[in-house]
Parts: structure tokens; sequence; C-alpha cells
């Protein structure tokens, strides 16, 4: 009896204890998240708004980290900032008093979908806009990237230390083709497809690009780097051409090279630049601390943001943010479950206090089943309130599917879209097991009742059946094309194909209506329901609070912060990552709306 009770209370204790740490963590984060408000509230004149490029830059709002609630103590926790935090704070600064400019710095890591050219011109654009208020935008660059110097370019001075280098030598795409790696392994691979330029399945049968799909690589490759060339040309005052001249000449460009070609305006260490704003802009106190006055966007965005949270009654736009590969059912917050959105769609319809709903698509597509289910539920909300479409720097295949019920498109000229197209991917694995001692052996009710398992190659009859299918959900897709954008079938067929476009392409080809991003896109909503051009937002996916967060870590699902990787590391992860997003590929037909496989620019 002694015995028992001695592990009862014991137990009893441990539970205590445990639930003790768990309402002091809230309390923590809590006071964190606070603090962090209470900082912006409280900053004093001529401080900096400071926007660090190396944190990730996405649209959906960030997950609350384990790290913040302790960095929150410490005055950082920054993990991700979204889109609309940097736009709204930037904006609130141009006429904030106490905002004597903007400070930008860090080297831009390119994550999954985040901080794309695209999501990077609207953030350019704003900076632009901030300029009219005759507040300064300074940058340091410390081996800048051509992302990081795009932004970093806009700027009225440049400090580059004086050991870097610009790392801006053009952009490039090389992409991982896997053939002889499967055969190795005893892995068979069959495909279907419609589009000469779908090119999503040639990493899996080809041991290079195709033709086509190198022609259309180029051609967007091309385009994007025109774009940004020209962007950076205008606000250096260099003229036309001149950076292309310039990265081919040099490659990469030291920091003398990148003085006398005028692309920074000042050689000068971190340390140096931070003397200097601090005694221009600092008080005592800063000046004792070696630092200047200066807030995070995160933080400054908090203290006015939350007064313009919507309260309930009160009219507003909702945000949808697709970002990530569309799959069938509920996904996870890396990615679009068909189901997930579907349902959070239905609930803005039928909520009377949303005015209209804007699609924000950063997504190269996915599932048909699930990008299906998204367009079904958006029609049925665009049959009693308006949906607008904004695209970001990706928004292909499946993810322009979805947009199609959209009464207006907004893109950047540098959004990857189109690559209307489908095909099917069918791995089996028979050799594979025969070559270690596995068999199966079938028995079914109907000839093809065993035509989607992956255990033995698809026989000439069964890949019939499913090229059938592709090829109709094909014509849907044309169909579907032709109607939203009032063009004939043939002529979507003629530029569809699987072919990826640039946005500024896309305009003039139809399928986009005019250049823009989600500033625009909500304003057009905010004056087409009266609302204004500045209307409150709902989101969804909405911000995730600290006791949801809490469930997670008692559930273990906690996610890795992110973390720089050297190239070689770097190198292996994309491989994984590849790999990987085969675990996407969960269409319950088989059938798939995605742009090429691999498709990165860097």
């Amino acid at each position: 009896m002694k015995s028992f009770f001695g592990s009862f209370f014991g137990a009893f204790f441990a539970i205590l204890i445990f639930l003790a740490s768990v309402v002091g963590l809230l309390f923590l984060g809590l006071g964190a998240l606070q603090k962090a408000g209470q900082k912006a509230a409280e900053l004093p004149e001529n401080s900096w708004l400071v926007l660090d490029l190396s944190i990730p830059i996405t649209d959906a709002p960030a997950r609350f980290d384990a790290s913040q609630v302790v960095a929150g103590l410490e005055g950082g926790g920054e993990q991700r900032v979204t889109l609309r935090e940097i736009l709204g704070g930037i904006e609130h600064a141009a006429t904030d008093n106490r905002i004597a400019g903007i400070f930008l710095t860090g080297t831009i890591v390119p994550v999954r979908y985040a901080s794309g050219y695209g999501t990077l011109r609207e953030i350019r654009l704003a900076l632009q806009r901030f300029k009219e208020s005759k507040k300064p935008v300074y940058a340091f660059a410390y081996y800048p990237t051509t992302r990081a110097y795009y932004l970093d370019s806009v700027a009225d001075r440049i400090f580059m230390d004086p050991d870097s280098t610009l790392v801006m030598s053009g952009l490039a795409s090389q992409r991982v083709y896997f053939p002889g790696l499967l055969k190795k392994f005893g892995v068979g691979v069959q495909v279907t497809r419609v589009g000469k330029y779908k090119s999503f399945v040639e990493p899996f049968i080809l041991d290079k690009a195709s033709p086509e799909d190198r022609e259309q690589t180029q051609k967007l490759l091309d385009d994007l780097w025109g774009e940004i060339t020209s962007a950076i040309e205008q606000s250096r005052g260099l003229p036309q051409g001149a950076v292309q001249q310039i990265v081919s000449q040099l490659g990469l460009i030291d920091a003398d090279a990148a003085l006398q070609r005028r692309l920074v305006t000042d050689l000068t260490p971190l340390s140096r630049v931070i003397d200097q704003l601090r005694q221009q802009y600092g008080t005592s106190k800063n000046k004792k601390a070696g630092t200047f006055r200066q807030v995070t966007v995160s933080d400054y965005v908090e203290s006015f943001e939350r007064a313009g949270r919507p309260d309930d009654g009160s009219a507003t736009i909702a945000v949808v943010y697709a970002e990530g590969d569309i799959v069938d059912g509920e996904g996870n917050p890396d990615n679009v479950g068909g189901d997930r959105y579907a349902r959070a769609i239905r609930r803005f319809r039928l909520d009377p206090n949303v005015k209209g709903i804007v699609l924000r698509v950063n997504s190269p597509g996915g599932s048909v089943s699930g990008s299906g289910v998204i367009r079904h539920e958006l029609e049925q909300a665009a049959g009693v309130k308006p949906v607008a479409i904004s695209f970001g720097s990706v928004a292909a295949s499946g993810g322009y599917y979805i947009s199609t019920v959209g009464a207006r498109i907004f893109a950047e000229p540098s959004t990857i879209t189109g690559s209307i197209g489908v095909f099917g991917l069918f791995l089996n694995f028979q050799k594979l097991a025969s070559d270690n001692g596995v068999s199966f052996d079938t028995v079914q009710t109907a000839p093809y009742a065993s035509i989607l398992s992956p255990m033995q190659p698809k026989t000439d009859a069964e890949l019939a059946i499913l090229q059938k299918a592709v090829d109709k959900d094909y014509q849907e897709f044309l169909q579907i094309v032709a109607n939203s954008r009032k063009l004939p079938v043939d002529q979507v067929n003629e530029i569809a194909q699987g072919r990826v476009w640039a946005g500024l392409e896309a305009v003039r080809l139809h399928l986009v209506d005019e250049l823009g991003g989600l500033t625009e896109a909500v304003s057009y909503l905010g004056n087409q329901t009266r609302l204004g051009v500045r209307p409150v937002v709902t989101e969804f996916p909405a911000r995730q609070d600290l006791s949801t967060k809490v469930q997670e870590w008692l559930s273990g699902n906690e996610r890795p912060i992110v973390s720089r990787l050297d190239p070689f590391h770097r190198e292996l992860v994309r491989f994984s990552r590849e790999f990987s997003r085969l675990e996407s590929l969960n269409d319950p037909q088989g059938a798939y709306a995605l742009m090429p496989f691999g498709l990165e620019i860097e």
C-alpha cells in the first residue's frame, strides 16, 4: 500500500509539474508577444524600420515556433514574415513620424515558395512608394545574391562590405534526372501525359532536358532576367543592357568592381554603417549600447495591426493563401489540401460579413482531384460574391486551374504561370521486389481492379485507359480556360501544351488580366464591394496562436527552424526534396496538373 501511494503521488505531482510548465510557457509566450507589441508602441522618434532579408517571406501568416518564445524574451524571435506584414509596415512607416527610414540587411535564402521574385517585386514597388515620403532607404550588402540585390538596388545608399562579393552572375535552372538511379534499384517508370511541354515526368524517363523543355525554360529565364536587370538599371541609373554586360564580363562582382560600376554607393563594413546611424539617429543610451534606434517589421506591424483586425460583425475581404503543392484530401501546413481549402472557401461564401474573396496563389499545381474540389467551391463562391486572383511567384498548372474562376487575375511580370497540361506518373517496384526475394500474387474481381497498383508495370490496355483519362482532363482544362478567358479553344491549346510563361507574356496571351500584386487584388475587391482600397482582411490559413502550437508540441509535430546551409548540404537537401515531392502525388486517379519537376531558378 505504501508503495502504491508513493507511485500515485509521484505521478500526481509529475502531472502537476508538467501542467505548471505548460502554463508557464503560455505566459512566457504571451509575454513575449506583448513585449513585441509594446516595443513598437513605445518606439521613439528617429527609429529605423529594419527588414532582414534572411528571414523567409511567405504569403500565409507565420506559424508560431518554440524558438520565438525564448527569442521573444530576448527581443527577437522572427523566423518568418509575411508579405502583407512587410507591405503594411512599409506603407505605415511612410507617414509615421517616429520612423526615420528603412534599413535593408541580410541575404535571401530561398525556402520552398518563400521570397520568390514575384513577392520581391511587390516589396520593391512598396519601397519605391516609401521613398516618395522623402525618407531614406539604406541597404547593407554582404555577399548579396541576385534576389537580395534586386531589392537592395532600390535603396538610396547601398553599403557593401569591402571584403564581400556581389553573387549576381545571371539566372540558371539546373534540374536533376533520375532514370539511371531508378533503373539501378529496379524501379520501373511509366507515364501518360498531354502537352509536348509538360515536362514534369522527364526527370524520371530522360537523362537530359528535351528540346521542348529546354526551349520553354530558356524563354522563361530570359523573360525573368530581363525584368530583373531592367529594374536594377532604372534604380541605379545605368544604361539599358549594362547589367548583362557586367555579369557577362565579371561573373562574380567583387566590391571594388561593384563600386566602380555604380552598383553600390559605399564600401563600408557593417560596424561603420551602424556607427554612422548611431551618431546621426541614436540616443545616448543607444550610443552606449553600440547600436541605433530600430524596430523589426513584425514588431512594428504588431502594434498597429492589432487595432485593424476584424471584429465580429465587421465587413471584410477574405484572402485565401494557396501556397504549396495541391494535394487530395486534408493535406498539411506545407501544402494545399483540397478538402481543407474547399471547406474554408465554403465558410467564407456563407459568411455574410465576408464581402469578397481574394485567392492568392503561390503554387505549381498538383492533384487534379484536389484542384477540382477547390475550383468547385470557388465557383460556388463566385456566384454570390466577387472573387479576384493574385498570382505570387508561381501559379502554374493546377495553380492556374483553380484561378480560372476569378473575375480578374493579377500577376507579377516575373510570375511563373501557365503549364496548362496533365500527366500521370506511375512507378512500379516489381523488379526491386523480385531482386530481393519478394513476389506478389493478385486476386481481383475485374480485369482492371489493380490498375493503380505499384507492384507491377501497367499493361498496354491499362496505359490506354489511363491515357484516356489524362486526355479527358486536358480537354476539360482547355475548355475551362477558354470559357473563363473568353478565348477560342484552339487558341488556348496553342499556348497550353504544358508550357510555362512569365507573367508579362501571360498578359499578352490573355491568360492574365493585368500586372499587379496582392495589394492591387485586395484594392480591386475593396472597390468592387465599396469597402475602400484598404479594406479589413480576414486570412486563411489564419495566424497560428500559442495555444494551438502547444497542442502541436504535445503531439510531437513541431517543425524545425529554417537554417542556412552550405552549398553541398543545400544540394543534398534539394535532392532529397525532389524525391519527397512524390509524397504529394496522391491523386486517386493518378492524374496531375503540375509545372515542370524540379524547376528552380537561381
